[in-house]
Formats: structure tokens, C-alpha cells, sequence
């Protein structure tokens, strides 16, 4: 019902959802919609010459379920990237089909590369709701602001030794370490190991990182979803084929669509190497404290 009438109110308003498909007619829309009533910016990048593109169409977005649930909770767009190209570029969409969110605090995720089948997808969109809802009512979204570093009033602009943990999820006690204490600025950046300082961390869903520098940990908070490891550092063919939370190891790691991901052994990442769109189709809502083999300080 809340779908419907939000529907409604859109076409009335001028910013109009394509008749019954749950999809706003632009970003600026979807940026109107979240400001008042809510919510989260989900953007499904996709082409015209794009096959499994197509198939989501016919397949996924059919389907009056998911079109519910496109506008529950979210402001949701399809933006094709040969007539948008700088929407794309912004958000990192160089392959499609791709499913980018901006949650009200401004954090920008990649939720989804590639084909995903109906049900998946529609569990995607409740979670990605239900993560947007605890984060709260927004303050209007602009994504080149809201990444800035957390400041506090009347500062300037350096961050405190110990930072305001995500908003979405509070760091547990004792604190899981992510990447057993290297710096993820340095390993994404520059694929170096460098040891972090004790006294200059952030937490990000409950995991807490450890920076070379002050400037390393600024460059994390504009963009925690593109330093921290994927699945929060589970291995994720164990995830995807087991439904469990095991934690990888910094021994075998890999990058992916410039992001990382952690396994548990040599043979999990070659796995994944071969057939990495089978590993990330499902972004897992996951728990710090739910993670097996986690190491906490």
C-alpha cells in the first residue's frame, strides 16, 4: 500500500513513476524522493546492447513484486550508461548490469554486478531497505558532500583518534580488527602492506581498521565500501555455497571490479578467479559478531 500511494503522490507531483514498473523517471526524481519521504537512491545501471541486461528486463523486473519493492523504501532509477555516461562514471558503473544504492548517510555501495535471478534480487531490495530504515530520517543527499570526513563542530577538519563508528551498524567489544591491522588505504590504492597505527582507526559495520596515516583514514571515510573487504572479509565462496560467515584470510586475497575479497584457502580463490560473477551476484547482509574465525583484539 505505501508502494502505491507513493506512486501516486510521484505522479502528481511531476516527478512520475513509469506506470506500475516502480521506477522513477530520473535521478533528480530519486534525489526528491528520498529528501522527503525517506529512504535510499537505488541506481540499476544497464545499456541497450547489454544481453543479461535484457534478461533482468524480461526475467526480473517483470515481475509485480519486485516492481513493489522497487519503490518501498527506495527511490529506484534505471539509468542506461550510453545516454548517461557521467552518472556511470560517477559511480564507477564500467560493467553492466550493475546495482549501485547511496543510503541516506551518503555511502555509496555496489550491491550487484551482473545477472541476478528474481528471487535473489528481491531479497536484495528488502535488505538494502531495511539497512536504509535504520539509518534513520536523511538530511538531503549530495553524494560529493556527505562522503567529506566526519567533522565536528567548530574543528578543522582533522579526525579524532577514535572515529564515530558506520551509522548502520555499531562496532562490537571487544572490536573485530579488519585485515589484521594493515592499512585497506594502502592495499587498495597501492597494493602495499603497511602496518596501521593503533591510535588511528575507523569502524566500518562493526569491523574496526587500522591507517598509516591521518590521510589514509580520511581517503577510507569518503569511501568505506571501496577500501573495506567485500562480504566484510568472508570468504565468499563458502558464503555462497554454504550460507556461512568464515572469515579469510590476507594470505589469499583477490581483486575483483576493484574490490577485495579474503578466502580461506588457495583453492576457494582460484575458484572464485574462474567464475567470479558466481561469488558476487548476492551481496550478503552480514554481522561483525556472526562471523566464524573472526580475529578480535
Amino acid at each position: 500500500m505505501r508502494a502505491f500511494l507513493f506512486a501516486l503522490v510521484m505522479a502528481a507531483s511531476g516527478s512520475s513513476v513509469v506506470a506500475g514498473d516502480g521506477w522513477l523517471e530520473s535521478y533528480t526524481a530519486a534525489k526528491d524522493a528520498v529528501e522527503s519521504d525517506g529512504g535510499a537512491i537505488l541506481i540499476h545501471f544497464h545499456a541497450w546492447y547489454c544481453g543479461p541486461c535484457k534478461q533482468m528486463d524480461a526475467n526480473v523486473f517483470s515481475d509485480a513484486a519486485v516492481q513493489r519493492a522497487l519503490g518501498d523504501g527506495l527511490a529506484s532509477i534505471k539509468v542506461d550508461t550510453t545516454h548517461d555516461p557521467e552518472l556511470a562514471a560517477k559511480y564507477g558503473a564500467d560493467t553492466v548490469p550493475r546495482d549501485v544504492v547511496v543510503f541516506p548517510d551518503g555511502t555509496v555501495e555496489t550491491l550487484n554486478i551482473g545477472y541476478m535471478n528474481k528471487g535473489s534480487y528481491l531479497n536484495l531490495l528488502r535488505e538494502t531497505a531495511d539497512r536504509a530504515r535504520r539509518m534513520g530520517v536523511p538530511t538531503p543527499i549530495d553524494t560529493k558532500e556527505k562522503q567529506k570526513p566526519i567533522e565536528q563542530p567548530g574543528n578543522t577538519g582533522i579526525q579524532p583518534e577514535t572515529t564515530k563508528p558506520d551509522s548502520n551498524e555499531a562496532s562490537i567489544d571487544p572490536p573485530l580488527i579488519g585485515l589484521d591491522g594493515f592499512c585497506p588505504v594502502h592495499l587498495h590504492d597501492k597494493r602495499e602492506w603497511i602496518p596501521g597505527q593503533d591510535k588511528i582507526t575507523a569502524d566500518h559495520r562493526g569491523v574496526r581498521y587500522l591507517f598509516a596515516s591521518e590521510a589514509d583514514r580520511t581517503a577510507f571515510l569518503k569511501d568505506p565500501a571501496r577500501y573495506a573487504p567485500q562480504d566484510l572479509g568472508c570468504d565468499p565462496v563458502i558464503l555462497t555455497k554454504d550460507q556461512k560467515a568464515v572469515a579469510g584470510s590476507i594470505r589469499f586475497g583477490a581483486f575483483f571490479d576493484n574490490r577485495l575479497y579474503l578466502f580461506t584457502t588457495a583453492s576457494n580463490r582460484d575458484q572464485f578467479k574462474a567464475k567470479p560473477l558466481q561469488f558476487t551476484e548476492i551481496r550478503s547482509a552480514l554481522r561483525a559478531d556472526s562471523i566464524e574465525g573472526a580475529s578480535f583484539q
